[in-house]
């Protein structure tokens, strides 16, 4: 048996069998678990010619039956349509060349709430980053996580476009959600290796960067940059089958999510959720192992702390206090932030924040643990006071 697999032209067939086998299964893993659909690939290769030619056939209608199915279940959720924006968590890198006019629902902390539905474009440039220009004309490049990524804002309200109406200066948006402080310093890196004139501005959030980092990204950067991967992930973002498994999935967990919700706080009469982790105590710390040192040539040129809802709600919120916080001293400390300017916005929110509660106007989405649109205008505005 195991002779006749090994002759030229069953090598050949086999090989091409194997390889059709792993593509349409890998669309259902994880990139972190393609070795899965490996795995199983070389399992079914070993099987004769006509179990294996039945075997790829019920594979192949199984997932066109499955594409017509989710073309016609495609909610608007706020986890789908970050979904069309990220190819996966395990491949943090975003979709490029989008131009997607679309309507969206809920926010992170009620997802699945359809009565509060915006329309929204967005755009990314072929890198998979939202921005109108490209990233050769910028002055400065914005490095952050879903602050400023924000698929919930539409195209033009986002703090890099508002930036480049308010400032001479021109600004490239290199955020992207669900990336960490190790993901920063990778960017920095690949950018800088594209054009070392830039100056970067690294935005951080007490919330989920402030933790113990112990192991870099050390690959990203290549991710980035690989245009093998990106052009797979294209066609595995076309069938979209392993996201939309997930989001189901995700449904029947819809309970753990109502547990990490405070639902219970009012302002100015307002229902305002809040999510429980970001109810950030003083004794938050950072630090880096050794292995970050790698990234000292690649520190930001300003660092911006910026506050979490309750920091900046503190007054309104029962059983939470308005703490008062040494971030910029603890970055300080740090070796990789010894040529960084550190800027903490907490306290200027605070303030602004106060002014639009006198107009029933908030700077955060109510159902969301993000800045909405007068909270990024305001957000520019403190950038462009301390850049200049």
């Amino acid at each position: 048996m195991f002779s006749e697999f090994f002759k030229t032209k069953n090598l050949i067939i086999n090989t091409l069998f194997g390889i059709v086998f792993f593509f349409i299964l890998s669309l259902f893993f994880s990139y972190q678990k393609l070795y899965i659909a490996l795995i199983i690939s070389l399992i079914l290769i070993i099987f004769n010619i006509n179990t294996k030619k039945i075997i790829l056939y019920n594979l192949i209608i199984f997932s066109i039956l499955l594409k017509l199915i989710f073309t016609f279940y495609n909610p608007n959720d706020y986890y789908t349509i970050l979904s069309k924006t990220i190819y996966e968590k395990h491949f943090l890198v975003g979709v490029k060349n989008l131009n997607m006019n679309t309507e969206i629902y809920g926010g992170n902390m009620d997802p699945n709430n359809k009565n509060n539905i915006r329309s929204i474009n967005i755009k990314t440039d072929n890198l998979g980053y939202r921005n109108n220009i490209d990233f050769n004309t910028a002055e400065y490049v914005l490095i952050g996580d879903s602050l400023f990524h924000n698929h919930r804002i539409d195209q033009e309200d986002l703090i890099n476009i508002q930036l480049n109406s308010k400032s001479e200066q021109k600004f490239y948006n290199a955020s992207l959600t669900g990336t960490d402080m190790g993901h920063y310093f990778e960017t920095i890196k690949f950018f800088k290796n594209l054009n070392k004139d830039k100056k970067y501005i690294m935005i951080i959030f007490p919330g989920n960067d402030f933790l113990s980092y112990e192991t870099t990204q050390k690959n990203y950067s290549i991710k980035l940059g690989n245009r093998i991967l990106k052009n797979y992930f294209e066609l595995k973002e076309f069938f979209d089958f392993y996201t939309r498994i997930k989001f189901m999935t995700n449904l029947l967990k819809k309970q753990k999510l109502e547990q990490r919700i405070d639902k219970s706080q009012t302002i100015n009469g307002e229902n305002i959720f809040f999510y429980k982790r970001y109810y950030v105590k003083p004794n938050i710390n950072i630090n880096f192992s050794d292995e970050f040192n790698i990234y000292k040539e690649f520190s930001p040129d300003i660092l911006i702390i910026v506050p979490s809802k309750a920091q900046v709600y503190c007054e309104y919120i029962d059983n939470y206090d308005c703490y008062d916080f040494d971030f910029e001293e603890k970055l300080s400390n740090i070796p990789l932030f010894q040529n960084t300017k550190i800027l903490d916005s907490t306290n200027y929110f605070k303030t602004e924040a106060q002014k639009k509660l006198l107009s029933n106007n908030f700077i955060f989405f109510r159902d969301d643990t993000h800045l909405n649109e007068d909270g990024l205008s305001l957000f520019s505005d403190f950038i462009i006071q301390n850049i200049n």
